[in-house]
């Protein structure tokens, strides 16, 4: 008997081991990668590792940023959707990666909204049009007025054709009856440096990188595009003030594989919610022209669907082109 005991009590010692290693490992359990689809350095990777920080400090366990830029986000994009959707990889996607790209590209190697569960919104970046001094308006009305008297004389910088600034700025010249030249560079930087140094009289861009130009007087801003006004330009008039009909948001949030349990996309979406309403963390976006916008992954899809109509619009009209 003693020996039989014995034989059934490590056969049940195997059975509960057994059942133990085919259970999942409680999330997370190792780090958790963000893949950037853009170089360092740039407005999306600066707030992805301040996120990353401000995850990793508070929930203890490791957010790790990794860059894959190429091809308007394509590279990174593709990448993502083809991991394991376990929630350890996810992408910090954007309104390119999520809505430009899928009317810009005529074959695109993922699709925005089946390969992808929305797991959480993070910011959203202010979108502003800029004026050079010299620029004869002082206002935004008055460079309505101005654009529309001289049909073809004035031209505006964008941080790149297909960009959601290039998009932003043809849906208002559709909608506002402009005759402005796009002048596309190739990122924010250069753009801007023409700006400022008055090579060009206006641009689309975003807050920070024109921070210190702004301050100086160098530049100023006229409208801003999205669909209500930033905290740090109070008065500044609305794109949807000259079209009710425009408004542009250039948002940020991650993205993980179709298919990643719902359990492990509602833990990371807590915890990046916690995340942004730290006030260290929302004063930080503020600052490098962004605001926090914490959303549910269900209102996060909803608000990629949505937008999609919109930017193939902005395509048509631009008549943009993959670079």
């Amino acid at each position: 008997m003693g020996a039989l005991r014995i034989l059934v009590e490590a056969c049940a010692t195997f059975v509960v081991a057994a059942a133990a290693a085919a259970q999942p490992a409680a999330f997370p359990s190792r780090p958790v990668r963000i893949v950037v689809p853009f170089a360092p350095g740039g407005a999306v990777d600066l707030m992805t590792r301040q996120l990353a920080r401000a995850v990793s400090e508070q929930q203890g366990y490791a957010f790790i940023v990794e860059n894959k830029p190429g091809a308007s986000g394509l590279i990174a994009s593709e990448a993502v959707a083809k991991s394991a959707p376990d929630g350890y990889t996810l992408l910090m996607a954007t309104s390119n990666t999520h809505g430009v790209n899928a009317a810009l590209f005529k074959q695109l190697p993922y699709d925005p909204v089946k390969d992808f569960t929305p797991v959480a919104m993070v910011a959203d970046n202010v979108v502003v049009l800029l004026a050079h001094r010299s620029f004869p308006a002082t206002t935004f009305q008055e460079a309505v007025a101005l654009i529309r008297s001289t049909p073809g004389k004035y031209s505006y910088a964008s941080p790149g054709s297909g960009t959601v600034h290039h998009m932003g700025m043809e849906l208002l010249k559709a909608a506002a009856h402009l005759d402005l030249v796009h002048v596309g560079y190739k990122g924010a930087g250069p753009a801007m440096a023409d700006l400022a140094a008055g090579h060009v009289p206006l641009m689309m861009g975003g807050i920070a990188p024109a921070a210190p130009f702004i301050k100086s007087g160098t530049v100023r801003v006229l409208a801003v595009a999205n669909s209500g006004p930033f905290p740090t330009l109070p008065g500044v008039p609305l794109f949807k003030d000259v079209a009710q009909e425009v408004s542009v948001t250039s948002w940020m949030g991650l993205a993980a594989p179709a298919g990643t349990p719902a359990a492990v996309v509602d833990r990371i979406n807590a915890d990046v919610r916690k995340a942004l309403e730290a006030p260290g963390f929302a004063h930080a976006m503020v600052e490098m022209g962004m605001m926090p916008r914490p959303m549910s992954p269900a209102d996060m899809g909803r608000l990629i669907a949505a937008d999609l109509p919109k930017w193939k619009r902005a395509v048509q009209i631009s008549g943009a082109t993959a670079e």
